[in-house]
């Protein structure tokens, strides 16, 4: 399955045009789901030929592939931001308070798409990039190394994989199948403890 574009939009024009079929397969994407999405009605959507949209990208799975590139792309954007102005004198609670109130918030960055991408498309097994992937894992690794004294994990390396997989899943949890009523307000305060209770937790080997 070829999932790459055809070609790196490079001049603004490019850019643009790239941009027009990603927001138009996104609109097809959330009306009609993935089976009856296709490459003519996104280029119908965004208001060019097919032939244009071919240019770009080979088929309907390399638009999915660029779309949940951008979206993830865009919420690492939010979540960097407040990494980048967490306070050097904030706590551990502190930080991770507002660490994890910028993933809900970026959960909820195109909540119909995010909902789509996460829930119809884990087994679909879509790539992300490695490069967005480090990048987050170096932004929760640079919060961990501020609060180095706190935190009783030994291996932050470590710490750092577990959390990304940890808060993805709890956060998606909240955002994406809580039950009806239940809000990403009202779960979000209780993501926090289990958060610090891990980071703090007594080790075995620190006792023995």
């Amino acid at each position: 399955m070829k999932l790459q574009p055809r070609k790196e939009p490079r001049q603004a024009r490019s850019r643009a045009m790239v941009d027009t079929i990603l927001d138009a397969m996104s609109r097809v994407l959330v009306e009609r789901g993935y089976a009856k999405t296709n490459t003519n009605l996104v280029a119908e959507s965004a208001g060019i030929s097919v032939g244009s949209l071919y240019q770009y990208f080979p088929n309907k799975d390399a638009l999915i592939f660029a779309l949940r590139e951008r979206h993830v792309s865009r919420m690492l954007g939010l979540f960097e931001d407040v990494v980048a102005h967490i306070d050097a004198a904030g706590s551990l609670r502190e930080d991770f308070d507002k660490l994890i109130g910028a993933l809900v918030a970026a959960h909820l960055l195109e909540p119909e798409l995010n909902r789509i991408l996460e829930e119809e498309f884990p087994a679909y097994n879509l790539p992300v990039s490695s490069e967005i992937r480090q990048r987050f894992f170096e932004a929760i690794r640079r919060v961990l190394e501020k609060h180095r004294s706190s935190i009783t994990t030994p291996d932050l390396d470590v710490a750092t994989f577990v959390l990304q997989r940890m808060l993805k899943a709890l956060i998606n949890a909240v955002v994406l199948t809580g039950p009806g009523g239940l809000s990403a307000g009202s779960v979000r305060p209780e993501i926090l403890p289990a958060v610090i209770g891990y980071l703090t937790a007594p080790r075995e080997d620190s006792q023995a």
